[in-house]
């Protein structure tokens, strides 16, 4: 039996959806897929259907040890740009803290046939309580109008280090008309407002803010794995990466042409905005030839935003035993990319993929103003297919002013950011509008690829070596617009380039008994120093590992087991010193159950010890244990 603070949350929760009626009909959330059946007619113009998809999640979290009370928690949380190596998890740098919190969803969709169009429209209701830091990063994604990482107020969501359950703990409920689409019968036109994920946009031109949140799974991958993520049920598939955007869209199709039009808000902190204009244009030939074209417009208004660059107002750097941290205030932004793409047959043997942006940068409040300068991205890759097996080899550049527009979410972020935490969002709480999980900002280099896919025995191999464009100076990073992630500023005439360099493994077996899968990444970075300027110094090493076996119960039970860890070691900003050392080991196991055609159940169990030494001599140890409990259960009519 859960505790009983447990239990009379999952109770309020039960009776709080209960109360919103009861609907004989099913909705499926965001990258829901129905169970699969046989294929049913068109429906006939008139006809309506209504949909549901209810989620119900209890998370209780137990978490002891100095680690839980960091001694720049108090700072970090009034905006210090210091921020705690503890205690957090950090394959996901989600937020370790005690706390019980339950969370109810229910999403409503009717849907009506016309004779020319099709209507739908999507309603939903959440309700959240408990501790508010373990819903809004342990649960799944929340309603984007009960969501703090999206702007939403009504949750009291707060950077808290709580030393035991019940010290964040917060109530909150919203009923809301999330979306509503009008479609032609052939597909030729979709009009969309509200909350939406866009059909289409080139990774390089326009990503939308990664999802904060860690989605409810019985696995635990590699934060850069190449596996196909932890297994699931068809009730549980890969969540959406990023959260939606909000605002109105339109896409158009005509023959091989598919068109997009997007005007939306962007996450942003209260007092602050950020609205982006896109258009996009897809000619997809099919068989692997696809050429693309796309423009998009970001600007912000408001308040000026506290941001860890040199180039805005009032420009600074912060001594901290982390180095010498840069903050500034930046406000006014104004980015326009525009980026064209072409996959295609290089030769009868050989597909090729080519990429380019171009991206202009300004904003109002800065140090030197007039210094903005335009920024670049180019990719080139070619890869070769042979039966189950593909070798790619791809080369990137990503210039220090390109796509640097400095956006945070909609809330000050919880998350693992101390200076040298990797992987880790782009400037730690701030969202980069491109994908940066291969090539960072002021980075160019090579990556290699080997994959064999299908069979009983799968594999993925992979090679990364990049190096900074740029050396990040006081000189350079006080122009407006350039940015450069993990490594800090150096004095000119002592400037030195630094250097990444990652290794991949994922590899599966499929026994008659199970699935056994290895899933390894390891993250190197370096940057040499001059001999009077010690702090320069960057040398450390990152390996991550996750080994799970999984079996299938017939085809409604699923569990899996597993071990991982994270490690890193090495110096940062303190010469050849180590004052980097620690270790997380989690060891999870975790159970997928359809009770009925109606009903499925998610149990998963996760127990993390984290060892190490202090950022700082002198601070208490961040060693800390924890457990988490997550249980999810989702109805479909």
């Amino acid at each position: 039996m859960p505790p009983p603070q447990l239990r009379k949350i999952v109770w309020s929760a039960l009776f709080t959806l209960a109360s919103l009626g009861h609907v004989p009909a099913p909705a499926l959330a965001d990258g829901a897929q129905a169970e699969p059946g046989p294929a049913s007619p068109s429906p006939a113009p008139g006809t309506f259907t209504l949909h549901l998809d209810q989620q119900t999640i209890f998370i209780d979290q137990a978490t002891n040890g100095t680690g839980i009370t960091p001694p720049e928690g108090p700072a970090f949380a009034n905006g210090s740009p210091a921020a705690p190596l503890t205690p957090y998890d950090t394959f996901s740098s989600a937020p370790l803290t005690p706390g019980v919190a339950g969370v109810g969803q229910l999403f409503l969709t009717p849907s009506y046939v016309g004779t020319s169009f099709d209507l739908e429209a999507t309603f939903g209701a959440g309700y959240v309580r408990g501790s508010t830091t373990n819903a809004a990063y342990w649960s799944e994604s929340l309603m984007p109008t009960l969501n703090p990482h999206l702007g939403s107020q009504a949750l009291p969501y707060q950077v808290v280090f709580p030393t035991h359950a019940g010290q964040d703990d917060g109530t909150a409920f919203r009923a809301s008309v999330l979306s509503a689409a009008l479609t032609t019968h052939d597909g030729s036109l979709l009009l969309r407002g509200g909350w939406f994920h866009l059909i289409q946009s080139d990774p390089f031109v326009f990503t939308p803010p990664a999802l904060p949140s860690v989605s409810p799974a019985i696995g635990i991958p590699t934060a850069e794995s190449l596996g196909n993520g932890p297994p699931n049920l068809d009730w549980w598939p890969a969540p959406p990466g990023s959260i939606p955007l909000h605002g109105a869209d339109v896409v158009a199709r005509r023959r091989l042409a598919t068109v997009e039009l997007t005007d939306a808000t962007l996450p942003s902190l209260p007092d602050t905005s950020a609205r982006l204009t896109m258009g996009s244009l897809v000619i997809d030939h099919g068989e692997g030839t696809r050429w693309s074209a796309q423009v998009a417009r970001i600007t912000t208004g408001g308040k000026s935003i506290p941001t860890t660059v040199l180039f805005g107002a009032n420009a600074q750097l912060i001594p901290t035993p982390q180095g010498d941290l840069p903050v500034s205030m930046v406000g006014g932004q104004r980015e326009t990319i525009v980026g064209v793409r072409g996959a295609f047959h290089a030769t009868r043997a050989l597909d090729g993929v080519i990429e380019y942006g171009h991206s202009t940068y300004d904003a109002d409040d800065v140090a030197e103003p007039g210094t903005a300068k335009p920024g670049n991205f180019y990719r080139a890759g070619i890869s070769r297919n042979v039966g189950r097996a593909k070798a790619s080899v791809d080369w990137y550049r990503n210039e220090p002013y390109y796509a640097t527009i400095l956006l945070p979410y909609g809330v000050p972020e919880n998350v693992w950011s101390v200076a040298w935490a990797w992987p880790g969002q782009w400037l730690k709480s701030n969202y980069q509008i491109i994908d940066n999980s291969v090539a960072n900002v002021n980075r160019q280099g090579y990556r290699l690829k080997y994959a064999l896919s299908g069979g009983p025995l799968e594999l993925s191999l992979a090679y990364a070596s990049f190096s900074q464009i740029q050396p990040i100076t006081l000189r350079n990073a006080a122009t407006t617009g350039f940015v450069d992630g993990f490594f800090l500023p150096q004095q000119p005439t002592f400037a030195t380039l630094g250097r990444q360099h990652q290794y991949e493994l994922w590899a599966a077996w499929h026994p008659s008994f199970g699935d056994v899968t290895f899933d390894y990444v390891e993250d190197t970075m370096h940057r040499d120093a001059a001999p009077s300027q010690p702090a320069d110094a960057v040398s450390y090493d990152t390996p991550e590992t996750a080994v799970a076996f999984a079996r299938r119960f017939g085809p409604r039970m699923l569990a899996s087991i597993g071990w991982a860890r994270y490690g890193m070691r090495g110096s940062f900003a303190q010469g050849a010193a180590t004052n980097v050392d620690f270790s997380q080991r989690v060891v999870f196991g975790g159970v997928e159950v359809q009770e009925t055609p109606h009903t499925a159940t998610l149990i998963d169990v996760r127990r993390s010890a984290f060892s190490g030494i202090p950022i700082a001599p002198g601070n208490p140890s961040p060693n800390f244990m924890g457990t988490l409990l997550i249980v999810e259960q989702r109805v479909r009519f």
